[in-house]
């Protein structure tokens, strides 16, 4: 377990400055750790010393999303009017929409080092589900345009009923870490996404061998299940559907307990973190959101580790 200094700041009670120094000291390190500077490289000239660095950037989007401010805008006008001696150089709004389109991967790349800080990557459970997320009403006027080129219509098993929007998979430790989150569109079924990500793991020439990830009965796909344990060295567990009238073995039963976390923490991501229901207008805008969103997340729970707090407390956090 690696514990930043600052984070003892975070001990006891604290303001959101405090909240804000400490992100922006984490976020910082590791950019300088990585890059050796505060800004990504660019191949055309970045930010200068005087300007709004990525490292700023980041910090505005994380501690926006784990205070649960649901409108960017509305968290970019409290961060001018509260918080300009934090961030003089903070831009306007369209401005800060391309910086931060600009820096999305980082989010991605940040929240693997979380995992790295908290002793989380070598746990070899992984959990994996999806949920859906609608994007509007399932019926549409003509004149009106499609509000994202990926959304297409899907169907919710739980809950019985047609939406229209994506349907995200999530990949977390067996610990409570968001290790993953993927957007597919709402008419892929559970073993098409899976097999769509588990081809961009082999793209990414990521290394899963010795893994096991338990799966959702609608995971349930013996040739995906053979492949991954041929070509990855990864172990996919999932259980056939239950037949009606048939109560399920031991071993659904105690494949069912395990996947209970990932529900709890689905919910708090759709509840909470608003994660269901985004207010965004492109694919750029809803995917550097729904990044934000799970490293925000994934960012409460080491802090809650390194501070040996409850780990699924991250209402503390919305100060």
């Amino acid at each position: 377990m690696i514990t930043h200094p600052s984070l003892t700041l975070l001990s006891h009670t604290f303001s959101r400055e405090d909240l804000f120094l400490v992100i922006y000291c984490l976020v910082d390190d590791w950019m300088h750790t990585r890059f050796g500077s505060s800004n990504a490289p660019r191949r055309r000239r970045g930010p200068r010393p005087d300007e709004f660095s990525d490292a700023e950037v980041l910090t505005v989007l994380l501690v926006g999303e784990l205070c649960h401010c649901p409108r960017e805008a509305a968290w970019l006008r409290q961060v001018r009017a509260s918080y300009r001696a934090l961030f003089p150089a903070l831009p306007e709004d369209s401005r800060f929409s391309r910086r931060a389109a600009q820096v999305r991967e980082l989010l991605r790349a940040f929240r693997r080092t979380l995992l790295f800080w908290a002793d989380a990557d070598l746990e070899p459970f992984r959990l994996f589900d999806s949920f859906p997320q609608p994007l509007c009403a399932c019926y549409r006027i003509r004149q009106s345009s499609w509000p994202l080129r990926n959304a297409h219509f899907g169907y919710n098993a739980s809950k019985k009923q047609y939406y229209y929007g994506m349907r995200p998979q999530v990949l977390i430790t067996a610990s409570g870490f968001i290790e993953d989150l993927i957007l597919a569109p709402g008419y892929y079924g559970d073993p098409v996404a899976l097999a769509a990500y588990l081809d961009e793991c082999v793209e990414w020439e990521r290394d899963l061998a010795g893994q096991v990830w338990v799966l959702d009965k609608g995971y349930w796909s013996p040739k995906i299940a053979a492949w991954a344990k041929e070509r990855l060295g990864l172990t996919l567990l999932a259980r056939r559907r239950d037949k009606k009238g048939e109560p399920p073995s031991f071993w659904q039963a105690t494949l069912d307990h395990v996947r209970k976390p990932i529900e709890g923490m689905i919910a708090v991501l759709t509840e909470c973190f608003g994660m269901e229901h985004l207010l965004v207008k492109t694919e750029i805008g809803l995917y550097r959101r729904m990044q934000a969103k799970a490293t925000a997340f994934t960012l409460g729970r080491y802090i809650n580790r390194a501070l040996n707090l409850e780990p699924m407390n991250l209402a503390r956090y919305a100060v």
